[in-house]
């Protein structure tokens, strides 16, 4: 009964997910105990710790896969407890008590994905299209509004929420293998949309920015403003079409105006900037707009570009923290040792009992920031049931005979219960009243009634929680804020690597930023315009790593004068966000943005083939400095020596003043 309610969901694909990772954890961990429970038969503290590192080992490893899949090592550690602790003094019966645990969790799993399957299924891939069908909707109208409209505070959060859909919608694109519909898509096609359409988040920031320099000068140009207003006109377009407009706007990208040594700031350079994003935009959504037409017929073959994109992309990258779930494990690890301890001091009976419910504790609401509140709300029921229980023996069970009696009477305590756990605002409490009963009521082939035993293991268990929630409120509460920081500084020194000699791609690095983005939200869902530090939103973070990675890979064309000055750039850069990383608050100083300027001259001096780099830095600068002055061309003589970029940086004070 207890596996029914955990693996029950809305959606029978996921469902069905959980129900295939729940049943291969629980056999995992049944094994583990096979293993290690008769190996260590005679030293039953070494057993205890054994199983106890288990335990830890399989929390820390959950959360570092913040896939579905997760939830299969929260199975493999926490039946590990249910099945090791109580063999410790009995390790004979360690085999059996594995196999009826496995044997037990498959019936379970297998009536909870029959009835989800035959009665009112709920398909997964419905719920994928439209999501996938809203996504689209609100990317078409943010993109829309992000090429006609200045950019207001309401704009910036309808972005971040699409950055939330986007990473929703490829979690539930994970759980579609398993899902009851006939027609699913290829997995490596959702993984190349998701990536398509995460490029379109730095891309129409960009764009957005870059349009606001231009409008604060004035009108926009005549030739600019007619690209602008035919991508618009294209984006519009509800199918995809036969891409001929798209390669003529791609076209009308390509013919901008060329950058050179006294390129000016906002007719050349921003305007090089704009087009080179608006080519990237026009490329990025025709290509989604391909995959949805896909991921909304699957039954259809894919494209052999579809094919093509699909066996390249390797699995999402996601922000993973790696000191969170050390933590984790050892708070896990803690109360267990501080029931195991009791549990030997007094030698009680139902001790074990107390451990394996610390370790369920622990280990299934390890993802949360603040595990507390499930954590107290588990306890709390599992000592409220403790005279629901009772009475249910004592009163309702003997006064009963045969099965449908039994289910009705069950129903009263059971059907509010998963009500509950469908309604979000009153899931947690559903799910631990059915958790509470189910295990305290504990239902046997035949029926005994022992008032003493019953409150020797029920009691053990709200013992367990307990001692759970008092490790974990000492030890692992982080809270929202916290967890928002150590997000950001994650980003900060991804930043700082990616300034040092990181060879990240475009993919690898806006994957884990968008996730990013989704957490903050969660998080933090009101940003200030400059919260404590100037890059604390990570859709900036975003913009600045793709402009990062794309000046780096475009360096190597470059002449050395401009690789040495793009060097010193990125050392500036370096140094500012491991400083950030490190908590300090490290203001941007004049001196950084003298080497974006002189990386900006020396790149357009390279010539019009440039167009991508120079655009990059154009993108560092803005986005790093949004209120510096604008950019002037430096005079340098022709005939003057190489300097070094320090040097050339050294000698350009000043500059502000020159014509």
């Amino acid at each position: 009964m207890t596996t029914v309610y955990l693996t029950s969901q809305p959606l029978s694909g996921v469902m069905r997910a959980k129900a295939v990772y729940r049943a291969i954890g629980t056999f995992i961990g049944g094994v583990a105990m096979v293993a290690i429970v008769p190996n260590l038969v005679n030293a039953p503290e070494l057993t205890t710790l054994a199983i106890i590192l288990w335990v830890a080992l399989c929390v820390f490893v959950s959360l570092l896969d913040r896939t579905p899949r997760s939830y299969m090592f929260v199975l493999a550690g926490y039946t590990a407890a249910l099945i090791g602790f109580p063999s410790v003094l009995e390790p004979g019966t360690v085999f059996d008590t594995a196999v009826s645990r496995v044997e037990e969790i498959t019936i379970g799993v297998l009536c909870a994905a029959v009835v989800h399957s035959l009665i009112f299924p709920k398909s997964a891939l419905s719920e994928f299209e439209q999501k996938l069908r809203s996504a689209i909707a609100d990317a078409r109208l943010w993109i829309g509004e992000g090429l006609t409209k200045a950019p207001t505070r309401q704009l910036e959060m309808e972005r971040r929420r699409i950055a939330v859909a986007i990473t929703e919608l490829y979690t539930l694109g994970t759980s579609l293998r398993f899902d009851t519909s006939p027609r699913r898509p290829v997995m490596g096609s959702i993984r190349a949309f998701d990536r398509k359409i995460v490029e379109l988040l730095p891309l129409v920031g960009a764009i957005e920015d870059r349009l606001t320099v231009l409008r604060g000068i004035g009108p926009l140009d005549a030739k600019l403003s007619r690209l602008l207003t035919g991508v618009y006109d294209w984006l519009q377009l509800e199918v995809p079409g036969d891409g001929q407009r798209a390669a003529e706007l791609r076209a009308a990208c390509a013919a901008a105006p060329s950058v050179g040594p006294q390129s000016r700031w906002a007719a050349d350079l921003v305007t090089v900037n704009i087009t080179v994003r608006l080519n990237e935009l026009i490329d990025s959504w025709q290509a989604c707009l391909d995959f949805v037409a896909y991921l909304a017929e699957p039954a259809q073959a894919p494209s052999a570009e579809i094919r093509a994109a699909a066996a390249q992309i390797g699995p999402k990258p996601m922000h993973t923290d790696p000191g969170i779930a050390l933590l984790s494990a050892l708070a896990a690890a803690v109360a267990m040792s501080i029931c195991a301890f009791f549990w030997i001091a007094t030698a009680w009976p139902e001790g074990a009992g107390a451990i394996a419910f610390a370790a369920v504790a622990c280990t299934l609401f390890a993802s949360l920031d603040d595990p507390t509140p499930a954590i107290r709300s588990t306890a709390t029921l599992l000592g409220l049931c403790i005279p629901l229980v009772i009475v249910y023996q004592f009163f309702v069970f003997p006064a009963i005979d045969g099965f449908v009696l039994l289910c009705a009477v069950l129903g009263f305590v059971l059907i509010p219960a998963g009500i509950m756990m469908a309604i979000p605002a009153h899931a947690p409490v559903g799910l631990a009243l059915a958790l509470g009963f189910t295990i305290e009521i504990s239902l046997q082939t035949t029926y005994t009634a022992d008032l003493a035993a019953i409150l020797n293991s029920n009691s053990a268990f709200v013992l367990g929680g307990v001692a759970a929630l008092l490790v974990t409120r000492l030890m692992r509460l982080i809270g929202t804020q916290a967890s928002a920081r150590r997000i950001i500084r994650a980003t900060y020194r991804d930043l700082a690597d990616l300034a040092g000699d990181a060879r990240v791609t475009r993919d690898q690095w806006a994957s884990p930023m968008l996730d990013r983005v989704a957490l903050l939200l969660y998080r933090q869902p009101r940003f200030e315009p400059r919260p404590q530090h100037e890059f604390a939103d990570a859709l900036e973070d975003l913009r600045l790593g793709v402009n990062i990675i794309e000046t780096r890979s475009l360096a190597s064309e470059m002449s050395a004068r401009a690789q040495e000055a793009i060097a010193a750039m990125f050392a500036g850069l370096a140094a500012h966000f491991r400083a950030l990383a490190r908590g300090r608050v490290a203001p941007l100083g004049d001196d950084l943005l003298q080497k974006i300027d002189l990386a900006i001259g020396e790149v357009a001096a390279c010539g019009a083939s440039t167009s991508a780099c120079v655009a990059a830095v154009v993108g560092l600068r803005r986005t790093l400095y949004p209120d510096a002055p604008s950019y002037r061309p430096m005079q340098i003589p022709a005939a003057a020596p190489a300097l070094s970029a320090s040097n050339q940086a050294a000698s350009i004070t000043g500059w502000e003043n020159m014509p």
